[in-house]
């Protein structure tokens, strides 16, 4: 994959084309995954193996981990962005996927349009905001998914076709972003968002001021609420409050930690006040996400 930045476009890949394929393949198996934010005009169905972390996609974020499996609309500006420990120099960590891009008009103008393909062309329209699915149609294609990386021509062909129908025709999905792809970031201004990204992403668990994350961006506190806010449909606040939520979602599902030690963990200062947002943002108290969560994994064990 080559990455490449074009004038007044954000920072754009553009990805090798090996003949007239229709669908282009990734095996990616990475200390991290490509961190920063960026799009393409290919969607990218990505089936995560190995690795977690955090999903900026559109005006939103979720957390990543392996067994999810994503679909990120066409120029849609999205970042993985592994877990710092990933970063670290001594790290022996490794992020592992496999990604299926495809445009619209890969396999011809109309393909998708004709009546056998009305199921994966509503997908396709549908991705414009991102889709997460569930761990249940996940269960349904993993396998397929992994199994892509041996085979090749038309089988491989007819196989991504039939895991798209397969993906188009469940309902257990959840949309990423709350709106549709907006226009990509120019690069000074993708640039700008990236620093401030990983610089919260890095430090999250400190007092960040508002004033910290202006100055790296170059601008004025108001001229960067003004710029965070249009490019992210967040303001500054609301975005350090997700990443931190986040990362106690993590923490919750993953540690032995109470939940007053990852309330001062994730960067909040007191246990009311991470209850509060923690409950705003994600609908639950932290209590009440443990338990769902638990109930979840054990309907997908006894699925199985």
């Amino acid at each position: 994959m080559k990455v490449i930045t074009m004038r007044d476009k954000s920072i754009y890949f553009r990805l090798p084309k090996t003949g007239k394929k229709g669908f282009l393949l990734e095996h990616d198996y990475l200390p991290h995954f490509y961190d920063k934010l960026h799009y393409h005009p290919e969607l990218q169905l990505k089936y995560v193996m190995e690795g977690t972390g955090d999903l900026f996609v559109g005006n939103t974020f979720t957390h990543f981990e392996p067994g999810d499996l994503f679909l990120i609309g066409s120029n849609q500006s999205h970042v993985f962005k592994n877990s710092p420990e990933y970063f670290e120099e001594d790290s022996k960590l490794m992020s592992h996927s496999v990604s299926v891009f495809f445009q619209e008009e890969s396999l011809g103008n109309g393909f998708f349009t004709i009546e056998e393909m009305a199921d994966i062309q509503n997908l396709i329209e549908r991705s414009g905001r991102g889709l997460q699915f569930s761990a249940r149609t996940v269960q349904k294609v993993e396998d397929r998914i992994r199994a892509l990386v041996d085979i090749e021509g038309f089988e491989q062909f007819l196989e991504i076709l039939s895991i798209l129908n397969e993906l188009a025709t469940s309902d257990e999905y959840e949309y990423l972003a709350s709106i549709n792809s907006p226009e990509p970031l120019s690069d000074n201004e993708n640039h700008k968002i990236n620093e401030v990204i990983n610089y919260i992403f890095m430090n999250y668990k400190d007092n960040i001021k508002l004033e910290d994350a202006a100055n790296i961006a170059n601008y004025s506190q108001a001229a960067f609420c003004h710029f965070f806010k249009q490019h992210t449909r967040k303001t500054f606040i609301q975005f350090l409050i997700e990443v931190r939520v986040s990362k106690a979602c993590k923490m919750l599902r993953d540690s032995e930690l109470n939940v007053s030690q990852i309330c001062y963990e994730c960067g909040f200062n007191n246990v009311s006040n991470f209850n509060r947002q923690f409950k705003k943002v994600t609908g639950l108290s932290p209590t009440a996400y443990v338990k769902k969560y638990e109930e979840r994994v054990e309907n997908i064990s006894h699925a199985s």
